[in-house]
């Protein structure tokens, strides 16, 4: 059992935000097939200061979600804390701070992983916004800006003053923030931070694309838990076979096609909710690779079905695909 705050989890993971995925049709099916705790995609902290904004359904958590945390986004300290304060009042139960997002319009807009070249900036929001809270705080981080030296050491030297100022839940991406996406996550760099401070809830991430891997790498480094990115795009699947795994019990028989089709019919139908119909199709397309791994003719089903513009076009072909009669 893992305490974060007055949030309980059961199993050592969790769903990791995903910018431009994980809404709530993506976390309801996480919750669904096992996961603990799910978070919002990224969010940019100036929308909670937006009372219109922030009403829209789409920042809304589901009642029956909860535990859901939401991630933020921004560059000021002041802003972060006033946002964070805001979205717990909506009625989210954890707050994430990002400091590690690689994507270059947003590092140059000296936001997420810039910000480990300006560890007291950091510092400083983590003070502000926990004192702006009452529900737990976490916070995501990479291993450094880049591949020098002088990098990794700011990065330690930030982990050990975020241990000292204390959080509920710290989580490490394997890579640099120069690094992106490419290569292999450094597990061991996060392990590392696990040993020099074990009273620290680390969560690691990077590279789990598999309920093995998952497992391995709680069993390998240390670390608290582990929080799934891309491995759960179109795969809800992975928790409830990682779940299994973790408690010595055999992993679930693949799911059949027909149970494949509804999960993917009903994810869609639940976009359909929150998005206009125009836009539906084409916010699920980017779903489709993840759920057509596990097909046997993975490629074809996959262009078909990416390949409707319609709703009642992508209906017909997951219908037909995944043999849902």
């Amino acid at each position: 059992m893992i305490k974060l705050g007055g949030i309980e989890l059961d199993v050592p993971f969790y769903q990791a935000p995903l910018s431009g995925y994980s809404e709530a049709p993506m976390r309801m099916l996480a919750r669904r097939y096992g996961c603990p705790l799910t978070f919002t995609g990224v969010l940019l902290d100036k929308i909670a200061l937006h009372p219109k904004a922030i009403r829209s359904l789409k920042f809304q958590p589901g009642d029956d979600e909860h535990p859901v945390g939401v991630q933020l986004l921004g560059e000021d300290p002041a802003t972060m804390a006033a946002a964070a304060a805001a979205f717990e009042k909506v009625g989210y139960d954890i707050v994430d701070l990002n400091f590690a997002c690689p994507v270059p319009k947003v590092v140059r807009r000296m936001r997420g992983g810039y910000l480990l070249t300006r560890p007291q900036v950091i510092i400083e929001t983590l003070r502000r916004t926990r004192e702006a809270l009452t529900c737990p705080l976490s916070m995501k981080v990479r291993i450094g800006f880049d591949g020098k030296a002088e990098s990794r050491d700011e990065f330690r030297g930030l982990c050990e003053q975020i241990a000292a100022e204390g959080v509920d839940m710290l989580t490490i991406h394997g890579r640099t923030v120069s690094e992106k996406y490419r290569g292999k996550a450094d597990w061991e760099a996060i392990a590392e931070i696990k040993r020099a401070h074990p009273h620290l809830t680390v969560f690691g991430s990077g590279d789990l694309m598999d309920p093995e891997t998952i497992v391995e790498r709680l069993e390998t480094t240390g670390v608290s838990g582990v929080a799934v990115a891309r491995g759960a795009i179109g795969n809800p699947w992975i928790f409830a076979e990682t779940r299994a795994l973790l408690e010595g019990r055999p992993k679930p028989a693949q799911p059949t096609l027909y149970e494949q089709g509804l999960v993917m019919l009903e994810h869609f139908e639940m976009i359909g909710q929150l998005r206009p119909e125009r836009q539906a199709a084409p916010f699920f397309r980017k779903f489709v690779t993840g759920y057509c791994k596990r097909h046997p003719q993975r490629k074809k089903a996959q262009m078909a079905i990416i390949a409707a513009k319609t709703r009642q076009q992508l209906v017909a072909e997951i219908t037909e695909w995944f043999q849902v009669r």
